[in-house]
């Protein structure tokens, strides 16, 4: 571990470049300070044995290690939302808070972009929406009630949500599929 001086010196002589690096990729201020803070302080844990030269490099390599990580965390909250994955409202409530913070959407915007998502949908795919994000049927019980088989109900499924995922951004898709009121 190296002294907190030497790590604010090394962060008073990398910072803005680390920062830019970050904000550049992140495209989000507070994502970009939370991973560059994150990386000094990596820096101070674990950077005594790097040399003087190397710095800036290893800096960069642990900001953009850093970066890949919130890009998962973020796709990981958001495939669950989108897929299903988490069926606890304790979880979804605590991701769509996440994903509020992460993208700051307004509830008259998510109101009017289910509105405008939901009148693009035909009878048989508001049936079909309902059915599976609404009521969380399962394909078995899907194919036993439209008299089809599981591959079909799959089939029909994925055409739905690529149709819904065509219109709108992940964000929004996570949280029509959670707070869907038909």
């Amino acid at each position: 571990m190296i002294s907190a001086e030497r790590a604010r010196e090394v962060a008073g002589q990398y910072y803005e470049d680390i920062y830019h690096f970050c904000y550049i990729r992140l495209g989000n201020e507070a994502d970009a300070h939370d991973v560059v803070q994150d990386v000094f302080l990596l820096f101070q844990q674990k950077g005594d044995g790097v040399e003087e030269k190397y710095i800036r490099a290893w800096l960069f390599s642990a900001a953009d290690k850093k970066i890949k990580e919130k890009f998962r965390d973020i796709a990981k909250r958001e495939k669950a939302l989108i897929f299903g994955l988490s069926r606890s409202p304790a979880q979804s409530a605590e991701l769509v808070y996440e994903m509020e913070q992460d993208f700051l959407i307004s509830d008259e915007e998510i109101e009017k972009k289910k509105k405008s998502i939901l009148s693009q949908l035909n009878e048989k795919e508001l049936e079909l929406f309902e059915m599976v994000y609404v009521r969380h049927m399962r394909y078995e019980e899907l194919a036993k009630m439209l008299d089809i088989s599981e591959n079909a109900v799959k089939a029909r499924v994925f055409r739905l949500k690529n149709k819904i995922k065509s219109k709108v951004s992940f964000a929004f898709m996570a949280l029509l599929l959670l707070f869907m009121k038909l």
